[in-house]
């Protein structure tokens, strides 16, 4: 029997093209996989610009840090505190650190962690060092500030003076005047502020002699400085100095507080002076917590992070939570046991938790 022309020859064909093209779609195949293993690490391990906040530590300002208590008043007569006042913090991705997208993408999945723009957190051009300097004058400024809202509260008096804030190098002031230096005097003038210091200084003619009676390092000097020409206008004298607003005040208030305790920590830190300095118990053996930034004049100002400080406060024990006004807006969906009081001044914090300790609770204002 003769074949068919062609078909065995046809079948082998067929069969070695299959096999040829079963083998590029396999490589296709394991070339794709690699690809996509190589892309998915790549993407792993690459930074995204955010960071992740989550709740932080809590410290109670009332205690002591150490073997020493965090807050010492010296010169002013103190009472014993019952309960606890809690400073809270937020968690933040280190500013030597990254977040990864996968690392990203997690913590903006769960609730009880956030994630914000790294630039937020952490200003574009400004070195680790700059931020830990930055960190240290926060502390400073937020502890000067609640310290004379808390005497002036406890009706100590507090005298406001100019402080010398900075001094230019080619200025007529320097070498004479200082950093810090406290400004009671212009030419035998008392002043309060700068605009009275920048005031005296106006109306002094070029070339004149300004004595700047001042208070350096607790002891009491004069220092003449001559006048110069502005470098804008001839005309106007200049003597060359920065100045901020400075207290002065008898009790002396020591700081043994944990570096957590930045500008947002000022309410929390004016309100344990403040504590300490009044004859009636403020906590009444209750766990408060709290934040804000705080004004010498007793203002409280608005923090970042909010929910994630009450999560930390809840976590930790807290049973109020003051808020700045500010805030409240933030609060309304955070989920709490904690009595939430909406605090827009020191004077609002004190009486809010004399009302909850008299069991006026309804006399509190809430977020």
């Amino acid at each position: 029997m003769g074949r068919l022309p062609g078909n065995g020859h046809s079948r082998c064909g067929d069969d070695t093209q299959g096999r040829a093209a079963m083998t590029r779609q396999a490589w296709t195949a394991v070339v794709a996989a690699l690809v996509l293993i190589v892309l998915s690490g790549v993407i792993a391990l690459t930074p995204v610009p955010y960071v992740a906040w989550d709740s932080g530590v809590t410290n109670d300002v009332l205690g002591s840090l150490d073997g020493t208590d965090e807050i010492t008043i010296i010169g002013a007569e103190t009472t014993d505190t019952t309960g606890s006042l809690l400073l809270t913090s937020v968690s933040v991705t280190s500013s030597n650190a990254t977040l990864t997208l996968p690392a990203a993408l997690l913590s903006y999945a769960r609730d009880v962690r956030d994630v914000v723009p790294r630039d937020w957190a952490y200003p574009v051009g400004r070195s680790a060092s700059d931020l830990a300097g930055d960190e240290v004058m926060e502390r400073s400024v937020a502890q000067e500030s609640a310290t004379v809202a808390a005497l002036s509260a406890a009706g100590i008096p507090v005298q406001e003076n100019p402080v010398i804030d900075s001094v230019s190098t080619g200025g007529p002031s320097y070498e004479l005047l200082q950093t810090g230096d406290i400004i009671e005097t212009v030419n035998d003038t008392a002043v309060r502020t700068a605009d009275e210091v920048n005031g005296i200084i106006r109306s002094l003619a070029v070339g004149a002699t300004a004595d700047f009676g001042i208070v350096r390092g607790g002891s009491s000097m004069t220092v003449s400085v001559i006048t110069q020409a502005s470098s804008t206008d001839r005309s106007v004298p200049r003597v060359g100095v920065t100045m901020r607003p400075g207290y002065r005040y008898e009790p002396q208030v020591e700081f043994n507080v944990p570096e957590v305790a930045d500008e947002s920590s000022g309410l929390v830190l004016s309100l344990a002076i403040y504590d300490k300095l009044r004859s009636e118990d403020l906590m009444n053996s209750r766990v408060v917590a709290g934040t804000g930034t705080i004004e010498p004049n007793g203002t409280v100002g608005a923090v970042s992070g909010i929910s994630e400080r009450m999560r930390g406060a809840e976590r930790d024990g807290a049973q109020v939570f003051l808020v700045p006004a500010a805030n409240c807006s933030e609060v309304t969906d955070v989920g709490t046991n904690m009595e939430l009081v909406r605090v827009s001044r020191l004077s609002d914090a004190v009486s809010s938790l004399d009302a909850l300790s008299q069991g006026r609770a309804e006399a509190v204002p809430r977020c």
